[in-house]
């Protein structure tokens, strides 16, 4: 894989040459020690160091809200709209990438996603080698700590002034290579990004899963019953910002709306969670999972087994952003599923 040495004074020229072609958001500190990605200004300080995102990356694929149609009811017509930017995501952590990859994987099953799937056709992605963890991660135990794929180029800091960077894609090394030729990385610039790595890596499997990941699904196939569901969920608030937040979680629901003049309208969807109350409710007001209990327990057999089961991979990223954003601390994937584990472990 061919990879460059980029110094940092050589990156105000780049970005403004991607700017003319792309939306690109990079990462910055928003509040004292809360980061999230805006778009890019030529005053904006990048944040190269920051944990996690506040709020999650899938935004930029699948929308909090998204028309996805436009009709005319006098008249018997409609348009389908599909509004799919060209952007550039610029310091992407690994733990994220999986989680728009998983995404990706899912989108394109059965019927797949039209919107979905051009937003991320469009999307440049620049992935960057975290340089903290984030209080409540824990992405390594849960191999997110690296991707092969879903990126264009792969950022490592390697000192104050330089990046290791390398190259994924085609459109990933002409972007890079705008402003002109760079040089090739050397052995002791690969040296360094690999030692950022391993450093990382280390940091975070220091509060991890106890047991192999791919153990998840057996361990829920012995849990349905475990008083757990029941003792976490009583302090749930059923709010579903742990579904909200999460980079995996991709239900949503769909609605149509007439303007004041009901001439005119739009079909739209807007991020659901299994969480909340309404998620599960019907027609006729029947609720097929009326108790906190059971929709508690939905979310964890959901990123556990369910996903795991269809896909080969764990529905969760260990990004930690459902327990950083849960009011009661209740929602948080590595201590349910640790307690599990040991429970079934004490059981067998």
């Amino acid at each position: 894989m061919t990879s460059y040495t980029v110094y940092m004074d050589q990156l105000p020229g780049l970005l403004e040459l991607w700017a003319r072609e792309f939306q690109v958001h990079v990462p910055v500190e928003v509040e004292n020690g809360i980061y999230d990605f805006v778009p890019w200004r030529k005053s904006e300080e990048i944040a190269w160091e920051y944990d996690v995102a506040y709020n999650p990356l899938k935004r930029f694929f699948l929308p909090p809200r998204e028309t996805l149609l436009r009709f005319d009811p006098a008249n018997c017509t409609a348009e389908v709209v599909c509004e799919a930017p060209r952007q550039l995501i610029f310091g992407m952590h690994p733990y994220d990438v999986k989680a728009a990859n998983q995404l990706d994987t899912l989108m394109r099953k059965d019927v797949p996603d039209y919107n979905f799937i051009t937003r991320k056709k469009n999307t440049v992605i620049f992935a960057l080698e975290p340089a903290a963890v984030a209080r409540n991660a824990f992405w390594a135990s849960v191999d997110a700590h690296k991707v092969d794929a879903g990126y264009d180029l792969y950022w490592t800091r390697i000192s104050s002034a330089s990046f290791h960077v390398e190259v994924s894609t085609r459109r990933g090394k002409e972007l890079l290579l705008a402003a002109g030729g760079l040089e090739l990385s050397t052995a002791a610039d690969r040296e360094a990004a690999r030692r950022a790595h391993q450093r990382i890596v280390k940091e975070s499997l220091r509060d991890g899963l106890k047991y192999p990941w791919r153990e998840t699904s057996d361990i829920l196939n012995r849990a349905w019953d475990s008083t757990l569901w029941q003792h976490r969920a009583r302090h749930c608030f059923s709010c579903g910002t742990c579904n909200l937040v999460c980079p995996t979680c991709y239900c949503f629901d769909m609605k149509e709306e007439l303007d004041n003049t009901l001439t005119k309208g739009e079909r739209y969807r807007e991020w659901d969670g299994c969480m909340m109350d309404s998620f599960s409710r019907v027609a006729g007001d029947h609720n097929f999972r009326p108790h906190t209990r059971e929709r508690f327990r939905h979310r964890y057999y959901r990123k556990g087994k369910y996903i795991l089961d269809k896909t080969g991979q764990l529905g969760c990223v260990g990004c930690g952003r459902c327990v950083s954003g849960c009011t009661s601390g209740i929602a948080d994937p590595k201590t349910v599923f640790n307690e599990l584990w040991e429970a079934d472990r004490h059981d067998s």
